[in-house]
Formats: structure tokens, sequence, C-alpha cells
């Protein structure tokens, strides 16, 4: 009992930044950012664009318009940005300032994250198409894979992972397997063929069914074992999480990434 209420509280905080969707036939707008009001606004906007998979901020062609009509100060963009420079430091005959404003104002160029400057030697190999040196050291495969972990959060899906790494598309399989889910078991009866034990609930309707959909696939005999071992949400969730490797503490966190998927579906059912 005390796993399961700890689950059934940790989804709960889970759901707390998924806006709600009701009702769905008058419903017209939402804050974006709800339930991340205690957050500085960057920072909201920020966790905003990882949950929603959205821009935070305008395309830089709208600010260049914006600024072309008067509606932004050049002056007081120019003196932020020398702020923003005068904080980090860089090589020698290089105004950051200029340089920034310059691609603010006067390209289309999207920024990047970049975690240290390119060594020249690297760079000048790059352009010029030939090798590039190394100190001759065996590639320590192991610190590639940490290193390479240490990249992803720690509340990222894995199937999100895979997708990063691979180029696949798993997230979209997944995501519409459940929401195709909900569509059946949301209906609001405009189905001609409503789904079957619908009166039981949507975890045990979904069990059901999985019996004759899920198990056809290459992953269904875990899957059968998984939902053999375990009658209740709670126990699935517990058992899936402890099979994939998460730990405990970022549990809250992968299941609003995971939420946060669905398109509108577990603000519904909220």
């Amino acid at each position: 009992m005390g796993e399961k209420l700890n689950i059934r509280a940790m989804v709960y905080v889970a759901a707390e930044p998924i806006p709600y969707f009701w009702p769905m036939r008058s419903f017209i707008h939402h804050n974006p950012l709800h339930g991340l009001e205690d957050m500085p606004f960057e920072t909201a906007v920020e966790q905003g664009r990882r949950l929603f998979h959205a821009r935070g901020y305008l395309p830089r062609s709208e600010y260049q318009r914006y600024l072309k009509q008067g509606s932004v100060d050049y002056a007081a963009l120019e003196s932020g940005i020398g702020e923003f420079a005068a904080q980090h430091a860089v090589p020698s005959g290089i105004d950051l300032a200029r340089w920034l404003l310059t691609l603010v104002t006067a390209t289309g160029l999207e920024f990047s994250a970049v975690s240290r400057m390119s060594d020249a030697a690297l760079v000048q190999a790059a352009l010029g198409g030939t090798p590039m040196a190394t100190d001759g050291a065996p590639v320590d495969v192991s610190q590639l894979s940490s290193r390479l972990r240490d990249q992803f959060p720690p509340d990222m899906p894995l199937c999100e992972v895979v997708d990063a790494l691979y180029g696949t598309e798993l997230s979209v399989e997944l995501d519409e397997r459940v929401i195709r889910v909900c569509l059946d078991f949301l209906d609001e009866g405009q189905s001609v063929w409503g789904m079957p034990e619908r009166e039981r609930g949507l975890f045990a309707a979904w069990r059901e069914l999985s019996r004759h959909d899920m198990f056809r696939s290459p992953d269904g005999e875990w899957a059968r074992q998984l939902l053999e071992a375990n009658s209740d949400p709670e126990g699935v969730i517990a058992q899936a999480m402890a099979a994939l490797g998460i730990p405990e503490k970022h549990w809250v966190g992968y299941f609003t990434r995971e939420l946060a998927r669905l398109h509108g579906w577990a603000g519904f059912i909220r």
C-alpha cells in the first residue's frame, strides 16, 4: 500500500505542470507555463521548452522586424548585449559585443550552445577537409559512454534518448499507442463500437485489450509478463521503471516529460 500511495503522489506532482484542457467544447486559452510560476521567467521558459517541445521566443526575423519598426529600442539592445559580453572572456582582437550585435540585428543565424572554443588546428583541418590530428591515444569507450550519458538529462525518457542517438521515431510510435487508447476510452460516446470493459476504468480496459493487441508485437512477451504480474497501474509503473533502471529520485521529472508528450490528452484527463 505504501508503494502505491508513493507512486500516486509522484504522478500527481508530475502532472502539475500540465495545463488543463477542459471543457473541450468551450476552452479557448491557457497559461503555457502553468505549474512553473515559482521559477524565474527565463528558467520557466526553458523548462517549458523542454517539456512541451515549443519555442520560448519568437524567430530572429520577428525581432529584427520589430527593431526596424521602432518597437525595439536599439540603444537598450546594444546596452544589454554590452553587459552580457562584459561577463565573458574572449580571445584578444575579438569585439564580442559588436559581433553579437551584428549577429542579432543583421543575420538570420540561430545561436547554439557551445561548451568550449574549438582548437585552431582542428578548425583549419575541418575547413580544409584534411584529417584531424590526434595524440594517438586509444579511444576509451567507457569514458566516451560516460560523457555521452552526461549529455542527456536524467529525467529524459529513454525512448527520446534512443531517438536522439539512432535517428529513430520510437517516441512517436509509443505516443501514438497511448493516444490511441485515450481516444478509445474518452470518445464521449461518439464511437459506433465502444471500448470493451470501459466501465472498469482506463487501466483495466487497456490491460484487457492489450491481450489481443500489444502481445502481437516483438516486445509482447515482456509486456505480457509485466501485466500478468501486476493487476494495478502502480505495480506496472514500479516494475517498468525498475526494469528501465531509472533512479526513483528522477521518477517525477520522467513522468512529467512523458505526460507532456501526449499533446493535450494528459491535460484533458486532469
